[in-house]
């Protein structure tokens, strides 16, 4: 039986959210998000959890469960979707469902019939659809993180562009236009429901069905201001031809556009996320974990207690040192940083050294495991880190100006081999809680390397 004062605390969530769309989550009394959600009307959705007694299920088990509950508006109820994806994808709360395991990122593509069809693929099979249909970058949209996300986009912008999941062919199109008895299939479901511009039935010329495909290119490229105009300037002319009926089309394509998206917004993967947890190092934690999943099989919840951070600091290779610092729950833990005195080479090769470090680290595993290296450096230091790294914990590292995150990216995660290996480079905002953690770690292992070394140079200089 759910508490009254429980009762009257949804209520008093639900009087403070407004008629907008937006995204809103519920945290259980240990301050974990359990579910995440987006609505089109956040004070209608949040309104229906008020009504405990019609809940059931898993539902009335998160409502019952949950001891707080936040929102956020967004400007449209497009931009909450993806918002919603990213959160459940990066926060994986227990009530959601969908989102969660899906981890090959889809693409949207446009395909070069005499009709264009749109549909969805994986990233392997890009490249070799590339080849297969002589398609371009242009025709290809993505990668979205989520199945469901992207498509949950074409389902809301399916009204405004209204493409043809099933059009006439050029033969059927020769067969008709020859025996003139009108279409020689059946009109397909889209048409019947007004979303489906009649391709299937040759009621719109290949040209006019283009011009239509290429406004949803430009769209799904971000370029939603020329997708307006075009609009506009197509419902005057209609208007102005009397042909109210295409003109009323266009209008409710221009009020969509309009409802779904703002012209300054593109629909990409990297969002501006509500930070769901007061604190910073939490979510940084959190989206540095989702960033390094994309490239290496970890668990959805693979957990990043122990950092350790790697820095080179030399002169011309004399008194050399490299540090190791633990950053624990994504904070300082000097009890355990350790120093690595370089004495194999005194010439500058910083990647040696590096190699040299990495080595000596593995040989003592009574210190802990790491969940994660954290290597200052490109791609070189990065490198000569991975071709002796035998332990399986991904490997990584900061680059400077500007600071970004390299992620290696192997054919097999599972079996890394430095065979073709590539690299992934993910540029974070500036006050992005990721690149701060980055950031400190990099900048407490170069001090700490650089005190060894200076701390040697002055030895050498007194002996």
């Amino acid at each position: 039986m759910v508490e009254k004062n429980k009762i009257l605390k949804w209520l008093e969530y639900y009087t403070q959210s407004p008629h907008k769309p937006g995204v809103y989550w519920f945290m259980n009394a240990k301050g974990g998000v359990i579910y995440v959600g987006k609505a089109k009307d956040l004070k209608n959705r949040l309104a229906s959890y008020t009504q405990l007694t019609q809940l059931h299920g898993k539902t009335k088990l998160m409502v019952m469960e949950a001891m707080s509950l936040k929102f956020e508006v967004q400007e449209s109820e497009l931009v909450a979707l993806l918002v919603e994806a990213e959160l459940i994808r990066l926060h994986q709360p227990q009530y959601n469902i969908l989102l969660k395991d899906d981890k090959t990122p889809l693409y949207i593509y446009v395909t070069r019939d005499i009709y264009p069809q749109v549909k969805t693929i994986r990233k392997k099979e890009v490249k070799r659809l590339m080849v297969r249909e002589g398609l371009t970058k242009q025709d290809i949209f993505g990668p979205y993180q989520s199945a469901y996300r992207a498509k949950e986009i074409l389902k809301m912008v399916r009204p405004i562009f209204r493409w043809c999941d099933h059009p006439m062919t050029g033969k059927q199109l020769s067969i008709s236009a020859v025996q003139k008895e009108g279409p020689i299939v059946r009109p397909c479901f889209y048409y019947h429901i007004g979303r489906c511009s009649g391709a299937c039935l040759g009621k719109i010329s290949p040209q006019e069905y283009q011009k239509m495909i290429d406004q949803l290119r430009k769209f799904l490229a971000g370029k939603s201001t020329e997708v307006l105009r075009f609009f506009k300037e197509r419902m005057r002319t209609a208007s102005e031809d009397t042909e109210y009926e295409l003109a009323a089309q266009y209008r409710d394509g221009i009020r969509l556009i309009e409802g779904f998206l703002k012209p300054t917004f593109k629909i990409k993967p990297d969002l501006q996320l509500p930070k769901l947890y007061e604190s910073i190092v939490h979510e940084g934690l959190l989206h540095l974990r989702k960033e390094i999943r994309q490239f290496y099989s970890l668990s959805k919840d693979y957990p990043l207690h122990r950092i350790e951070g790697f820095d080179v600091s030399n002169i011309q290779g004399k008194n050399a040192a490299v540090s190791m610092v633990v950053f624990t729950e994504g904070k300082p833990d000097k009890a355990n940083y350790r120093l690595f005195n370089i004495k194999s080479i005194d010439t500058p090769n910083d990647y040696h050294m590096m190699k040299e470090a990495i080595s000596r680290r593995q040989k003592h595993p009574e210190w802990g495991q790491p969940s994660l290296i954290l290597i200052d450096g490109g791609r070189g230091q990065l490198r000569s880190a991975l071709s002796v790294w035998n332990w399986e914990v991904p490997v990584v590292s900061i680059v400077k100006n500007p600071d970004r995150l390299v992620i290696p990216i192997f054919e097999d995660p599972t079996q890394p081999s430095m065979t073709n290996i590539k690299y992934h480079f993910v540029h974070f905002p500036v006050d992005h809680p990721t690149l701060i953690l980055l950031q400190q770690i990099r900048d407490e292992s170069h001090r700490f390397a650089k005190k060894q070394h200076t701390k040697l140079r002055n030895k050498n200089i007194i002996s």
